[in-house]
């Protein structure tokens, strides 16, 4: 009786191994992930990721920067140093016991300022609101017929973390 050996059979004289069309191991060989259904998971990401945002705007940009930041009016010296002129400035004060670097200083969300020195502990920056210039082009912030409603202030603290603070000002700011 020359029988075919039965797959499911112990029989030691067949080491389980055929080489046959119907013996190979196929897995959900008919399942298949629509297209639509791809971009609806991605869609639902993104969606996830910008609610996390909107409902913690101040928590996703990093731990808080130790600074303190007024919008004034202050004596700054002309570029030749024979004379100081009254002019809009941002005072920024480190409060930290030790410096504070790579700071970027940006102005309503618009115009940006990026300070490689550190700033020492106590120290103040006093920064002429007319240095500050567009992200996308060379213009300049215009403090006669722009008013200051936010300065946000980033930099590396001395855990080599970035900081960032925010800033709102009213619109009498000027």
């Amino acid at each position: 009786m020359s029988a075919s050996p039965d797959p499911d059979s112990t029989d030691s004289s067949t080491s389980g191994i055929s080489s046959g069309p119907d013996d190979v191991v196929r897995v959900s060989p008919h399942s298949r992930v629509p297209r639509g259904a791809i971009i609806a998971a991605f869609g639902v990401m993104i969606a996830v990721g910008l609610g996390v945002y909107a409902l913690f705007p101040d928590s996703v940009g990093g731990p808080p920067l130790p600074v303190n930041v007024i919008v004034t009016k202050a004596a700054v010296e002309t570029t030749s140093g024979n004379l100081a002129v009254m002019t809009d400035v941002v005072q920024i004060t480190n409060e930290l016991d030790q410096p504070i670097g790579n700071l970027a200083i940006e102005v309503n969300g618009q115009y940006l300022l990026m300070q490689a020195s550190p700033i020492q502990p106590s120290e103040t920056l006093t920064l002429p609101l007319k240095v500050f210039t567009d992200k996308r082009s060379s213009q300049r912030f215009d403090p006669s017929s722009d008013q200051v409603t936010e300065v946000i202030v980033r930099g590396q603290l001395p855990s080599k973390k970035r900081g960032v603070s925010k800033f709102e000002f009213g619109e009498a700011t000027k």
